[in-house]
């Protein structure tokens, strides 16, 4: 199994986790944002709960064309760093050197449309604590929001783990 996968080992199942970090917002443009409301901390690993909203779709080009050969590097070297659709807002996650790539549409778990409005919210699963305690997160939502990179520091992470609330008694 991938350990990057959505799916929880069964550990987890029987535990709320703990609190490791609260909100922060990732990037921000007028517009559109994305976030992580909180990590979960486990003994097994961590959950990264995402929310990503674009007030207006019609930022969101589906290809636009560069205006210059300088825009047009430019972009092919940011699609290369955060490969996806224009319209598509994109996670890569960084724990103890090891890079992986989620685009947020793909593992919504609640995805919404209204008119003129996309909303997207999903949890992703980290196996593992990391050792330095690190977690890099890098968004981008093409070219509408530029890639933007937090470091969340998960300070005293082991104890946090130790923590998790669990569910049913033993």
């Amino acid at each position: 199994m991938n350990p990057w996968e959505a799916e929880e080992p069964f550990g987890t199942w029987g535990s709320l986790g703990a609190l490791a970090h609260g909100p922060v917002v990732l990037a921000r443009v007028p517009g559109i944002g994305v976030g992580l409301r909180c990590v979960f901390a486990f003994p097994e690993g961590l959950k990264l709960w995402f929310v990503a909203h674009c007030r207006d779709v019609a930022v969101l080009p589906e290809n636009p064309p560069p205006r210059s050969e300088e825009e047009a590097a430019e972009q092919s070297r940011r699609w290369q760093e955060f490969p996806a659709a224009p319209d598509e807002p994109v996670v890569h996650v960084t724990v103890d050197g090891h890079r992986q790539r989620f685009p947020l549409w793909e593992r919504g778990d609640h995805t919404a449309y209204a008119v003129g409005e996309r909303h997207v919210s999903c949890e992703l699963r980290v196996p593992g604590l990391p050792a330095d305690g690190c977690v890099t997160v890098d968004v981008s939502w093409g070219p509408a929001l530029p890639g933007a990179s937090t470091t969340l520091r998960l300070d005293g992470l082991a104890q946090v783990a130790a923590s998790a609330v669990p569910l049913v008694e033993p």
